[in-house]
């Protein structure tokens, strides 16, 4: 008589695994929008022409202009 092979349910680990690192990595990247959106939130102007980013680092100072040297 011959022995009969048992199958035994194996998890598929390989897409386990792929969906974790995806969730974890949309996760970090809400988590970074979350903290990015809150940290400019004081930088937010808004006009009537729409909304607007004034982060004070980024802006020419006042009296430059591009043409004089």
């Amino acid at each position: 008589m011959a022995r009969e092979e048992v199958r035994i349910y194996r998890s598929h680990r390989p897409l386990k695994t792929a969906l974790a690192v995806i969730f974890s990595v949309l996760a970090v990247l809400i988590v970074l929008a979350a903290g990015i959106f809150f940290g400019f939130r004081r930088y937010i102007v808004y006009t009537p022409d729409g909304v607007e980013l004034e982060v004070p680092w980024l802006e020419e100072p006042q009296g430059r202009t591009e043409g004089s040297a």
